[in-house]
């Protein structure tokens, strides 16, 4: 186990009054604002974190800072002003926009979807535009199915079978509804979800960077591009499910940088968006801590955070606003890695709080894991066997982080070699060569010059699990 000492920052970059941002490669301030920036950096050495960090106390940026490299051709380093995709941390977009409307007298929350959605059957009609906004519809989270920007079509799919449960008793986590909402506000206020959201929000805000996927970067901009477990990297502004339809729209898409978020998080306090009892409102938690877009959190302190997490191929991010502290926090990577971003949130929030990191396990150096980077690229995929269990290879800076999924319980562990010998998945805290030798072998097979599958043989019964690479 190895335990992260905070180095001290030579270079500190102090903010000018006010709430703008001042940096030159990174900004700290203070100590917990120096403590951020360098366990930031640290988890890029020792976990291959790529992202960007901000954090924001008393209406002020502490700390911000991005580490690694944007990736693609023309790959440069990670700064405070690289664009990523931030995926459901969309909702909250989504959902300020329809409390705009809300706030114009173009829609009330409890309207039938039906006023403003054509085509809605019968058994739907319950359903409300707050309903939608909670996840409480009773539409279950498998109706998923549906593409393209035909509501049309979609529609039926989207809601096959109706409500399983009484709209408004029960909360269920569905994304539809948010593609759904996206069309709410472009028939309540007249235009495209993407441009309304523009005109109510980005401009207001001050967000001058940023888009939606499939949309132009701003001249200049260095947009990251995100490795992936999950499939092919992709550029932040490339689409992850083929064009921004319903399959995507409104919940997800937003392409974005600390620096707008930061815009965006003082236009919310200054209440320059929507007014500040329309904040409350939104942000009034109700079944499963879920509110109108966020999730509501209490902190052992006793303060309550607003937040909302994303996770989509090659991109996860975390936004949290701290309105009694004036405060937030945005956590954006460009990878779906889930250990190092979930390192670095987890740890950046205890630092935030005064407590101290997260502990975790340090990789071992590439020489004693004798695992070339070709083979790593190769391997990093998923990986299924004949009963749906799932091997996941992630690239994790120099290493091969797997995880195998047993349908619930996960065994997290490294591939590596050990003296040039076998492959082999050694669980976390395995390290030393003697121990190394002792774990389970991993057999590769190759289709020509690509690896096809991988087998486990279990060491302790000698039972060999062949798990295919997904997607063949």
């Amino acid at each position: 186990m190895f335990r992260l000492l905070l180095l001290a920052i030579g270079a500190v970059l102090i903010l000018p009054a006010g709430p703008g941002i001042a940096y030159d490669g990174f900004t700290a301030e203070g100590e917990t604002g120096e403590a951020i920036v360098a366990f930031v950096r640290q988890a890029h050495e020792d976990l291959g974190f790529q992202g960007a960090v901000l954090a924001g106390r008393g209406g002020r940026v502490i700390a911000a800072v991005g580490v690694g490299q944007t990736g693609g051709k023309n790959s440069e380093a990670i700064a405070v002003e690289t664009l990523f995709e931030i995926a459901s941390c969309t909702k909250p977009f989504t959902a300020v926009a329809v409390m705009k409307l809300a706030e114009e007298g173009k829609l009330s929350l409890d309207d039938p979807i039906g006023k403003h959605l054509p085509g809605v059957p019968a058994d739907c009609q319950a359903i409300t535009v707050r309903h939608l906004l909670q996840h409480t519809s009773g539409i279950p989270r498998d109706n998923s199915r549906g593409a393209g920007t035909d509501l049309a079509k979609v529609l039926p799919t989207f809601l096959a079978g109706g409500p399983r449960t009484e709209p408004g008793t029960r909360h269920e986590y569905w994304n539809q509804g948010y593609a759904l909402l996206s069309e709410v506000v472009a028939q309540a206020s007249g235009m495209p979800y993407t441009r309304y959201v523009r005109e109510s929000i980005f401009k207001p805000a001050g967000m001058t960077s940023s888009r939606f996927t499939g949309q132009r970067a701003p001249r200049g901009a260095t947009v990251a591009v995100g490795a992936s477990t999950r499939g092919a990297d992709r550029s932040a502004l490339d689409h992850p499910y083929g064009e921004y339809g319903f399959q995507y729209r409104g919940m997800g898409g937003l392409v974005t940088n600390l620096i707008d978020l930061w815009k965006w998080d003082r236009a919310l306090a200054a209440g320059k968006l929507i007014s500040n009892e329309s904040y409350a409102q939104m942000t009034t938690p109700g079944d499963a801590g879920y509110a109108l877009g966020w999730r509501v959190r209490p902190l052992e302190s006793g303060a309550v955070v607003h937040e909302h997490t994303g996770s989509v191929r090659g991109f996860l991010a975390s936004v949290r606003r701290d309105p009694a502290d004036d405060g937030c926090l945005f956590v954006l990577a460009s990878s779906d890695a889930s250990t190092p971003f979930n390192v670095v949130k987890s740890s950046c929030e205890n630092l935030l709080a005064g407590q101290p990191p997260v502990t975790y396990d340090k990789p071992q150096a590439d020489a004693e894991l004798d695992l070339d980077r070709a083979l790593l690229d190769e391997l990093v995929g998923e990986y299924r066997d004949s009963q749906g269990r799932t091997l996941t290879v992630q690239r994790q800076g120099p290493h091969a982080r797997s995880l195998i999924n047993w349908h619930g319980p996960i065994t997290y562990g490294y591939l590596g070699r050990s003296d040039g010998a076998d492959l082999r998945f050694a669980t976390t805290g395995r390290w030393d060569a003697a121990a190394f030798a002792e774990t389970d072998v991993v057999k590769v097979e190759r289709d020509g010059k690509s690896i096809a599958a991988l087998t486990l043989v279990i060491r302790q019964n000698g039972k060999s699990i062949r798990f295919e690479r997904a997607g063949r």
